[in-house]
Order: structure tokens, then sequence, then C-alpha cells
């Protein structure tokens, strides 16, 4: 009897970490059906990368579709991006409006909204009635919140085998560690991540040391092939090449005097650009999340800097062709550390107050403040020492992917 396995995904990190695993399951289990909820710009990723996702755009009929659309208009404003249709992000938006409401009334939604925007979303009702038209045999999504959370939720709630995959370390931090809903199985990086887990409530059996099948592109021949051939492009052989993965703000912080939004990402990336026009042998790629990157002022060209569209350059070869990698604390900074490259992060960063910092838990190099970046980048470049804190051998996607098969076969033919 065919099998079918149900993903969700928003784009980034997230979207990154499922599609290869969806590739290798197929492998492994050819007759089990793979299908894609890619949600925002996860669906345009999971289109270049020959899949066939399905979007909120595809189950409208699932809900009173015209109130959907009519709220997602109220809602459009500037939700919007260029890397998602705007049919996509009406529906997205309207389906979800609709969730809210169901869930805490016209009153409770406005306010909720009002406060949090869509970070206040969480699907359960729209999921239940995908799992009624889908009927997936297993649900597997990554550790964001909103609409991944709430499919995972549902899974448990339906008794379907369920499949969660952290990115990162499992902190406290992390929304998806304290959930009261915890999926049947759970992938993650690490041993330690695996004891933080269970010391979490999450069941022994179930958390599973397997990697973050995102970083096995680092790992990819063709990728160090493309990422030498950007460099011969760009007459940067030899060079000491920065990759800066700015990122916006979410939240101020007490411990900092940096306001949230996209001030302070702007303020790095002009100290990194007159860094390299300071140092004739070094360059820089500048690179901000797939989410908002066409939201920030594009400087001119320059000769020694590479302003990278995500929509439109995939993210590993360009960190194979780095001698460094600054950050706050995002997924990059761990994913370039595991491939051996060395990583700089911003301490003084809200984010890192307010989350963690990757130079506390061992994968980065400190710079205290993005003042002290130039000092910092002629330290780091001069040692070039990665961090050994965290290892990977791009066989990650292929151990999520054994896990799905006996999530599968756990699941009795009803």
């Amino acid at each position: 009897m065919k099998r079918k396995a149900l993903f969700v995904a928003y784009g980034g990190g997230h979207v990154a970490m499922v599609l290869p695993v969806i590739q290798q399951l197929r492998l492994l289990a050819p007759k089990v059906e793979c299908v894609l909820l890619a949600l925002t710009t996860g669906y345009a990723r999971a289109q270049k990368a020959g899949e066939t996702p399905l979007g909120y755009k595809d189950f409208l009929h699932l809900v009173d579709a015209p109130e959907a659309l009519r709220w997602g208009e109220q809602l459009l404003g500037s939700n919007n991006s260029p890397d998602v249709s705007r049919e996509e992000s009406l529906a997205y938006l309207g389906i979800n409006y609709l969730d809210l409401i169901a869930q805490h009334g016209v009153d409770g939604a406005a306010a909720l909204y009002a406060k949090q925007g869509r970070y206040g979303f969480l699907p359960l009702q729209f999921m239940r009635h995908l799992m009624d038209a889908l009927q997936p045999d297993v649900v597997v999504a990554t550790n964001s919140p909103r609409s991944e959370e709430a499919a995972l939720a549902v899974a448990v709630e339906r008794g379907i085998p369920s499949v969660g995959m952290v990115d990162l370390f499992g902190l406290d931090s992390d929304t998806f560690v304290m959930r009261d809903t915890k999926p049947a199985f759970t992938c993650v990086i690490a041993e330690s991540v695996r004891e933080r887990l269970i010391r979490r409530g999450f069941a022994p059996a179930g958390v599973q040391v397997t990697g973050n099948p995102g970083f096995d592109g680092m790992f990819a021949p063709q990728n160090l092939e493309l990422a030498q051939a950007f460099l011969a492009k760009k007459g940067w052989l030899g060079k000491d090449v920065i990759f800066n993965a700015g990122a916006w703000e979410s939240v101020a912080h007490p411990g900092t005097d940096i306001p949230a939004g996209r001030s302070f990402p702007i303020e790095i990336e002009g100290i990194l650009r007159r860094y390299v026009a300071n140092h004739p042998n070094a360059a820089l790629i500048q690179r901000y999340h797939p989410g908002d990157w066409f939201q920030y002022p594009r400087a001119p060209d320059e000769p020694n800097v590479h302003f990278s569209e995500p929509p439109n350059e995939p993210i590993h070869p360009l960190l194979l062709a780095s001698s460094v990698v600054v950050n706050t604390n995002s997924t990059v900074g761990l994913e370039a550390a595991v491939a051996g490259k060395p990583v700089i992060s911003i301490e003084n960063s809200p984010s890192v107050h307010e989350w963690f910092s990757l130079a506390q838990l061992g994968v980065s190099h400190p710079s205290p403040t993005h003042h002290d970046l130039p000092d910092t980048l002629d330290a780091v470049l001069a040692h070039r020492r990665g961090s050994p804190a965290f290892s990977s051998d791009g066989q990650a996607a292929r151990r999520v992917a054994q896990v799905l098969v006996t999530a599968v076969d756990v699941r009795q033919p009803t």
C-alpha cells in the first residue's frame, strides 16, 4: 500500500533542511509519496530544487475562500515579498487569520494580531482540514513556529507519526523545546542537544542524533567546484573573502543600546565595506536573510563587494568560497563552522542577548561589538582557526530519512 509523508516548511534554513530529506526518502523508500507544503519563500526555493510544492493557495477549498481572501486583502499591506506570489500571500494571511478568529473570536484575533502580527498565527483548524484531505502516514516539520508547529501538533492529536527537526542547539530560547506537545521523533545536530531535549521531557527513544540536513551541501563536491568558479569569475582567487550573513533584529534588549529593526545590520555592512576598501586583499560577500533581503538599501557595486540575492544564488558555494563568516547568531554561523570555516559573532547584537551566543557555545570567535569587527577580522584571518565543537559528514539527510522510514513503518494501514 502506498504511504504518504507530509512535509511542512517555511523558507530559509527550514526548507533547506527538508529538501535533501525528501530526496533521500525517495531513494530509501520509493513507495512513499512525498507531499511538500512549502510556505512563503520556501515555495520558490522548492521549485528551484525541482520539487512540485503546494501552498496555502492550493487549499482554499478547505475553508471559506471568499472570507479568507477578504481578510488577506486587508492584511496584505507590507506583508508581501517579491519572492512570494500575491495569490499565495493572500491565501496564507487570510486562512491564518480565519484560524485566529476561530480560536480567539473576532476581538481576540484583532488584539493578538495587533500585538504579534503574523507571529501570532497557529493554524490548528486549517491543519486539521489539511490532514483530513491528505491523510498522511507521517508528518515532518522543523522547529519553526506557526504552520510547522500546528502541523506537528495536529499530527500528535490525530495519532499520526510525527518527526521534528531542530536546526540548532535546542536551547530554552527555542519555543520548540518548551511546547507541551512533542513529536514522536526529533532529529538533532549533536548528542549535547539530544541530552538537553530529554531533560525537557522528550522521550529518549525518539530523539535521534542525525545532524542538520541543510548543512549537507557544504560537503558536496559540486558546490566546492562552484565556489572556485565564483572566485575565479570575481577575480578573487587568493583573497581574504568575508561572508556577512546579515539579519534584522526582531527585538531590542536592555543589555544593549542597539534598536530593533534593520539599522544594525546595515551599520555592520558599512563597517565591512570600509574594511574591504582599506584592505586590498580583502573582499566581501554581503547576504541578507531570504525573507527580507530586498528591503535593505543596495549600495553601488564595487569590484571587491558582491551583494548576494538569495533567490538567485544558493548559499553553500558562497560559504565555501569564503575565508571567514560574520554573523550574529544565525543558522549560517553553525553551518559554516561544521564545514571548518572560522566564524565571527557580533556579541552586542540584541538577538545574542535574547536568544543565544555562538561564541559561548563554542562555535565562533567573539567580536565584543560591531566596532571591534576590524580588529577581530585581522586576528581571525591571521590564524584561520575553525571550531571543532560541532562536526558533520554530509550524511544528515540520509539519517533523517531513515528515521522517517521507521516512523512510517510504525503506523499500521487502516
